[in-house]
């Protein structure tokens, strides 16, 4: 009973196997199949080969899958919503061929040629005849492609247009706290309008740095620091602008500060001028306010004292407050 089972399986798998082999293999030597085939033989081989050998071989697997696949899709096309789209995964190949590295990533300039590149697959057969001699379209073709490759052109601008915008946005993240109301080519969300201005970071970094620069110092030598304090703040800015990468944008933004005097001390305000470009005339900026105030502490000696001995022995010390940075403004 079990060698009638077994034959039977094996029977099954025979059958199996021979539809499956007349499904895959091709009809004959010369069709889209063989390259295919071709394609997958040669990056198999490729793993057994280095250097140059192995570049070879890669190659001509990419150029056996395009042939194969543009076949296919010509000779049966894939179609959404009635437009056949194989000319597109043709190009999409092509690209990712010429364009593309081999760690799987897709850099920009192949997906800015793609609708462009596939529009011109798209057409392409219409200047050729049976025999592959060159020949005028019909002109019924000739205002059909001329807006199928028109309008691919205006998608490949548009792709290239966003990979600017996100340049610009790399290198200058102020612009996403602008208002871009009066234009239809940009849309702003909440969270871009919330993003963090790099004059706003500088400025965060460096409230710790004058904090500890000031606090709890003699009160003579906060007074000497604030009659001469350019210097200091320069290099405490500098050090702040360290702890965060280099963008274009930093070269845009000035930096000024302003001593006022308070009731109890002085005001030091930190302001960053926002000198780029911009959607008004006016400069934007934003500011910090740190009061510096005096206070006393105890000198703290070994000898015992009397409380009246204590409070002459107080000594004046600084301390210091800054308030949460402003929002960005302009000038009126």
């Amino acid at each position: 009973m079990a060698s009638i089972l077994d034959f039977f399986i094996f029977k099954y798998l025979i059958n199996t196997f021979k539809v499956l082999w007349k499904s895959l293999a091709p009809s004959r030597a010369y069709s889209w199949k063989t390259f295919i085939y071709l394609s997958f033989f040669s990056w198999v081989m490729s793993f057994f080969a280095t250097d140059l050998v192995h570049d070879i071989i890669t190659h001509c697997g990419w150029l056996f899958l395009i042939i194969g696949v543009s076949w296919a899709t010509t000779e049966n096309p894939i179609k959404i919503w009635g437009i056949p789209i194989g000319p597109w995964i043709t190009g999409a190949l092509i690209c990712m061929f010429l364009f593309g590295d081999w760690t799987g990533s897709i850099p920009p300039i192949a997906l800015i040629v793609w609708p462009t590149l596939s529009s011109v697959i798209a057409v392409f057969p219409t200047f050729f005849d049976e025999r592959f001699r060159l020949k005028v379209p019909a002109l019924q073709f000739r205002q059909r492609s001329v807006i199928l490759i028109g309008s691919n052109m205006v998608i490949s601008c548009w792709i290239q247009f966003y990979f600017i915008s996100q340049d610009w946005l790399e290198q200058y993240p102020t612009l996403l706290s602008d208002h871009f109301g009066k234009t239809t080519m940009v849309s702003q969300s909440a969270s871009q309008s919330t993003r963090t201005l790099r004059g706003t970071v500088i400025l965060e970094f460096m409230e710790p740095l004058i904090v500890q620069e000031l606090e709890n110092k003699p009160w003579s030598e906060v007074e000497r620091w604030l009659l001469e304090p350019q210097p200091r703040i320069e290099a405490l800015r500098a050090e702040a602008a360290k702890k965060i990468p280099l963008v274009e944008e930093d070269f845009w933004w000035r930096y000024t500060y302003n001593i006022g005097s308070i009731n109890s001390g002085y005001n030091l305000q930190l302001r960053a001028i926002w000198q780029g470009p911009r959607s008004q005339t006016e400069a934007y900026y934003v500011e910090k306010n740190c009061q510096i105030t005096q206070s006393y502490q105890p000198i703290v000696t070994g000898a015992r004292t009397t409380p009246s001995q204590t409070a002459a022995q107080n000594i004046a010390v600084a301390q210091v407050n800054c308030q949460p940075i402003s929002e960005l403004k302009s000038y009126e």
